[in-house]
């Protein structure tokens, strides 16, 4: 079983290109948050994958209940906050400029998990994934997540985390939780930058035994492990909606280690997945075939 902690939002999108309306409105609500993406997709794969988090009891808590249950998650630790409304993010796409975030989070349901929520699933779960943003939004959610991680890494369960930094919200505690986190995964799944951003040096990562992919965007991956480096081509697709690519990525690199992949393999997996995400609209609407792990992936419908 796959274990992962963290925040669950409702995201809303707008494409302003490189000099569009700001008057222009959003689309949504899409069902979103860096481990909940995670968890679909691995669930989308075949693997049984447990999510811990919070939504409010109105129509995003819905919409995030309805995604998870079309993807197969297992809710065991999914609570519904009567008294916070669920988490938010309004996403503004501006071309070659990149994005922008505008978060509702750190006052929301997705906030209010507490160690309690997780029951014996950390001493359950074959692997714990862990969202560098489930730190950073507050607590008890940062906390919760990190006790999750530790105690099913504790309990032999292997490990993976994936920095997503977020600048927007990324505070000196949550840094350096953060980098501490880093330090204990098996595995480590960041995008090109994220490392340097928190001055993390991969090189002794690498040495201590750590396995390290990078994510280029359309620029491949990047997998280090002992004295190896393997580049991967990104697959050609058609670029609909890139929310969630990374944590696509991550949800399918895993749900292949834990087939028996190579990490170059999982990585190519991480590759045809998430070509597959990102040619549909919204983060956890895409439906996907086990099949798509395999150097030989189905053909698109």
């Amino acid at each position: 079983m796959l274990l992962i902690v963290g925040e669950a939002i409702v995201a809303y999108q707008r494409d302003l290109g490189s000099g569009g309306d700001a008057a222009q409105s959003f689309t949504g609500p899409w069902a979103s948050g860096a481990p909940a993406i995670t968890a679909y997709i691995a669930s989308r794969l075949g693997v049984g994958t447990q999510f811990v988090g919070g939504v409010g009891a109105d129509a995003g808590g819905e919409v995030m209940r309805e995604a998870f249950e079309r993807g197969g998650v297992g809710l065991d630790g999914l609570r519904v906050i009567p008294d916070r409304p669920t988490a938010t993010a309004h996403i503004t796409y501006r071309g070659d400029a990149g994005r922008e975030f505008d978060f509702a989070v750190s006052d929301s349901a997705a906030t209010q998990v507490r160690e309690t929520d997780l029951g014996t699933l950390p001493e359950q779960a074959d692997w714990v994934h862990l969202s560098g943003s489930a730190l950073v939004f507050g607590e008890p959610l940062a906390e919760t997540a990190l006790t999750a991680f530790d105690r099913a890494r504790r309990a032999g369960a292997r490990t993976s985390l994936d920095p997503n930094v977020r600048p927007e919200v990324l505070g000196e505690a949550a840094r350096s939780a953060l980098v501490e986190a880093i330090a204990r995964a098996d595995v480590l799944l960041p995008s090109e930058g994220e490392m340097a951003v928190l001055g993390v040096d991969v090189d002794r990562l690498v040495a201590a035994g750590a396995t390290v992919c990078t994510t280029y965007g359309p620029g491949g991956a990047e997998v280090r492990q002992g004295d190896v480096t393997t580049r991967l081509s990104a697959v050609e697709t058609k670029v609909v909606d890139t929310d969630g690519a990374g944590d696509t990525f991550a949800a399918a690199f895993v749900a292949a280690a834990l087939g028996g992949a190579s990490a170059v393999e999982a990585a190519g997996a991480g590759l045809r997945v998430a070509a597959r995400a990102i040619a549909v609209d919204g983060p956890m609407t895409v439906e996907l075939d086990p099949a798509l792990l395999s150097g030989n992936p189905p053909p698109r419908r």
